[in-house]
């Protein structure tokens, strides 16, 4: 089982799977590359590694996979375990569609295929279906293209749901029949027909073709190109430097200010430069932000939100780098 798992991982670069079905159709449905996918094609394209990590939930839900299996393994020697199936109809030039099937039977005397799932979920079996309906519909038809290829096979999905509700994982793991809800998923031939794989991996190939470039969210700075590093260095020293004059220059304007205070004089002149006392002065506004507050909000909050929707301005801003540099460079 371990072993499976770990093809599966392997072929997360240069291939797209079950577990992508529901990226898969979103793309079909935006008609192009919504950003929420950008990653996962990185990782496919092989310009971002894939995260591995793991937690009870997910340790808890291969071992439940492992008991199911063993029991339908128990029971015929046919099935297996995490098989990969390669599409021909669905792959494209630059992206493979497979699919790593938690359980698959091929019945050569019924001239049958069963394709199962298996979901360990605190939700209903029900609930459990909506979430991972275009995965299931992703088993569903690249078992017809494996039928097809065996010559006519019938094919059947399963989704075996194992609720895992009230269970402290914790403790040491423990198997419940009671748990587990088995069925044979009805309607497969019609319900395959929404699931637009071959139109979303038209456009993935596309843009993969041209895909060369990824960036994390934050990048680390000493993994940048030595000569950009050098150019980022050089900006950052020069807002340290920046920084600092400024700070020099604030408490030479605050001790000036005090001096000519205290001697009288209201400016100093060359040719080059001049400096001109502004005294301690006072002005005068209306602070509407706390009228429209306490006034009309709190008291009339019904002409309050009419008034924030006739009212409503919208100002665009460009986008700008922040640069922020740390004042000890040890921390």
């Amino acid at each position: 089982m371990n072993e499976a798992k770990q093809e599966i991982i392997a072929t997360r670069t240069g291939c797209l799977g079950g577990s992508d079905a529901r990226l898969i159709q979103s793309i079909a449905e935006a008609g192009k590359i919504p950003q929420s996918a950008i990653k996962r094609l990185a990782i496919c394209k092989g310009l971002a590694e894939q995260p591995q990590f793991t937690n009870p939930a997910i340790e808890y839900g291969n071992y439940v996979e492992s008991m199911v299996f063993e029991s339908l393994h128990n029971q015929d020697e046919r099935w297996q375990s995490n098989p990969c199936l390669v599409s021909i109809k669905y792959s494209r030039p630059n992206c493979k569609v497979i699919d790593h099937v938690d359980f698959f039977l091929q019945d050569d005397e019924k001239r049958v295929l069963v394709l199962g799932e298996c979901k360990a979920t605190r939700s209903t079996y029900e609930q459990t279906y909506d979430e991972y309906r275009w995965q299931l519909l992703h088993h569903y038809l690249l078992g017809c293209e494996k039928a097809k290829e065996l010559g006519g096979y019938k094919v059947k999905v399963m989704l075996c749901h194992y609720c895992t509700d009230g269970i402290d994982l914790t403790q040491p793991f423990e198997f419940d029949p009671s748990r587990l809800t088995v069925k044979t998923l009805r309607n497969m031939e019609k319900l395959s027909k929404s699931y637009h794989i071959a139109e979303a991996m038209d456009i993935i190939d596309n843009f993969l073709e041209t895909f060369t470039e990824y960036y994390e969210d934050e990048v680390d700075g000493n993994l940048l190109p030595e000569k950009v590093k050098t150019e980022f260095d050089q900006v950052t020293t020069f807002l340290t430097e920046i920084k600092e004059r400024e700070k020099k220059v604030e408490d030479f304007k605050k001790k000036l200010t005090e001096f000519m205070i205290s001697k009288g004089i209201k400016g100093i002149k060359t040719d080059a430069w001049a400096i001109t006392l502004v005294n301690e002065s006072e002005s005068v506004s209306v602070d509407y932000k706390a009228i429209f507050a306490n006034e009309i909000e709190a008291k009339k909050p019904r002409i309050a939100n009419k008034l924030k929707k006739q009212y409503k301005k919208v100002t665009k801003k460009k986008a700008y780098v922040m640069i922020k540099t740390k004042e000890n460079n040890n921390e």
